[in-house]
């Protein structure tokens, strides 16, 4: 059975239409990623997934998760679904904390929230975890205000949480995108082991490296449609669609941004 499963997913926002016909089916242990442009609806997508839909949005279709459908879960139910079973890591790290708190109030509410452990234990699993994506004086870390760390750093905090929740499906969005090179790959190098330990992976990404590295399947999205589905690694080296071959072969720098049907 699909672990995550979306069928004729449409959003519209009075006359705008957001998503169009969006079909996913994802085992668990799977790899998907998602590209396309700026604008295509890949992130509305994955906040959908989480339960975060628009004011005003007209949603058609369905998703469900495990057999659970995710557009018409309680507040109740959704507490126990977020962070446990799905977790979700968003593009802008500024936006999940609160400026006004400290790291390791973050990671105490997060955690406690969701499973029954002490401070110690919750602060214990925060520190190895933040080890594991090379974030160093990791006491300091913790006593430091989001404001005080740079994207990159934000980024690592937040992929740490996600670790110590153990989450069974992960949502990334741009995982990489405020990461240098090295840290980039210390990133990719989690990733690969939450692979290996069975977590099922979902990425919205601009890197098409890591998406070649991540493998498993991919959607190429264009003004909310899939416009090419397959494995990754065809996709990427021999795209169908001419909107796919653009984004993928063109220079990244010209890509084509008024390409019509």
């Amino acid at each position: 059975m699909e672990t995550l499963k979306i069928q004729a997913l449409s959003v519209q926002i009075e006359d705008q239409v957001l998503l169009n016909n969006i079909q996913v089916s994802l085992k668990q242990g799977q790899s998907l990623v998602i590209i396309g442009e700026s604008g295509a609806g890949k992130t509305l997508l994955t906040k959908l997934i989480m339960g975060q839909i628009p004011p005003k949005a007209q949603v058609t279709g369905s998703i469900s998760y495990k057999g659970q459908d995710l557009l018409h879960l309680t507040i109740k139910e959704w507490q126990q679904l977020r962070g446990k079973e799905l977790a979700y890591m968003m593009q802008n790290p500024m936006a999940m904390f609160n400026p006004f708190q400290k790291i390791k109030v973050h990671v105490l509410e997060t955690l406690r929230s969701h499973y029954p452990w002490t401070k110690e234990e919750c602060l214990q699993k925060a520190q190895t975890a933040m080890k594991a994506v090379r974030l160093g004086h990791v006491d300091k870390l913790l006593d430091s205000y989001p404001f005080e760390l740079s994207g990159g750093m934000l980024q690592r905090v937040m992929l740490a949480i996600l670790l110590s929740l153990d989450s069974d499906t992960i949502l990334l969005d741009e995982p990489t995108s405020a990461l240098d090179a090295y840290n980039r790959e210390n990133v990719l190098r989690m990733l690969q082991l939450l692979q290996e330990q069975g977590k099922t992976l979902l990425t919205v990404t601009h890197d098409y490296e890591l998406a070649r590295q991540l493998g498993g399947q991919m959607l190429v999205m264009y003004k909310g449609v899939i416009v090419e589905a397959g494995a990754v690694t065809d996709i990427l080296t021999h795209p169908q669609h001419p909107y796919t071959q653009e984004l993928v072969l063109g220079n990244p720098y010209e890509r084509l941004v008024t390409y019509e049907d």
